[in-house]
């Protein structure tokens, strides 16, 4: 019989890995190297918040299926990056990534019951929800102090990006960035890891990493988006997650998925814009927000066009590896 300590740990690397639908303890080990590569804080982080997650599913009693699948652990990954990348960092900020890990486990399960009458994800939306209740209870609570990212103002106008007189350097980074972006990591290495995580587990997986980073770079490029944030893949990450999640995970590969998939692409970075306007005068990020309202859509819709019937799976079923 396996040790438990094995079992948990083996849960909590799969937990980074299910952060983009890969069921793999290795890729999850590849995620956190490429996390701690960049910032060894984000990377405390990040394990602090799956660990949490994984954690408070198994003492409440959660289906050990979904916990040894990373299914309660990847919401928890990226909810334990967003409190340092947010506020200003101090070793009492360890207090809130837990907190805040903890919680994403509850609000994972809530949605599992409400969403699994349709067979529906949750997707990330527990990690966008419960950091937003921290975010927003920032400028009231003045325990730890937020970082610049989280101060209120009004849209403002900047610099775009013309067709033709973007630099092959800024593609190139706000297409490996795109891919890191999806854990809040500004670095190319950090991006070219993830992609080697996600051909370690489905060779699809990675090709559609990037396609969808390039696809959302591209969409903002064309609409005059700020360079600034074309650099930074900020409007990739989103369309990183959703094409690997309804082609092939939600939804069996073909042409007509394909369209859809790249349809969902270019909705996720123009909806990233839109969600970024919304949020301003709130003093916070829109996160995975767009990815998780956008795929929604189209996991919705699927139900009325016979070209999406094909591969929705039960919540208990996500972390198949439909891709290979």
């Amino acid at each position: 019989m396996e040790h438990p300590m094995m079992v948990f740990t083996r849960s909590v690397l799969r937990g980074c890995g299910q952060v983009m639908f890969q069921k793999n303890a290795v890729t999850g080990l590849i995620f956190f190297a490429g996390i701690f590569y960049n910032s060894t804080t984000l990377g405390i982080c990040a394990l602090l918040g799956t660990v949490t997650s994984t954690g408070t599913a198994l003492l409440l009693g959660a289906d050990k299926d979904l916990i040894q699948d990373g299914l309660y652990g990847f919401n928890g990954t990226l909810a334990g990056i967003a409190i340092p990348f947010y506020f200003s960092f101090e070793p009492t900020l360890l207090l809130l990534v837990v907190l805040n890990g903890a919680f994403s486990t509850i609000v994972m399960a809530a949605l599992l019951q409400f969403l699994g009458k349709w067979e529906v994800a949750p997707l990330t939306a527990p990690f966008v929800l419960s950091t937003w209740v921290f975010l927003l209870s920032a400028h009231t609570f003045h325990l730890f102090a937020p970082g610049p990212l989280l101060v209120p103002a009004l849209p403002h106008s900047a610099p775009v990006a013309e067709l033709g007189r973007v630099s092959g350097m800024t593609l190139w980074e706000g297409l490996t960035k795109g891919v890191g972006e999806v854990m809040f990591q500004d670095h190319v290495i950090t991006g070219c890891l993830f992609v080697v995580g996600l051909a370690v587990n489905s060779r699809i997986s990675a090709l559609l990493g990037l396609l969808g980073s390039m696809v959302g770079l591209l969409t903002a490029w064309i609409l005059k988006a700020p360079e600034s944030s074309l650099h930074l893949g900020l409007y990739g990450f989103n369309s990183v997650l959703c094409g690997i999640a309804l082609y092939g995970v939600f939804y069996s590969p073909g042409k007509g998925v394909g369209a859809c998939t790249i349809a969902a692409m270019i909705m996720c970075a123009i909806t990233t814009a839109a969600m970024g306007v919304l949020l301003a005068p709130m003093g916070i990020p829109a996160l995975t927000g767009p990815f998780v309202l956008v795929t929604w859509f189209f996991l919705f819709a699927g139900r009325q066009f016979s070209v999406l019937e094909k591969a929705m799976p039960k919540p208990s079923e996500l972390s198949e590896n439909m891709c290979d």
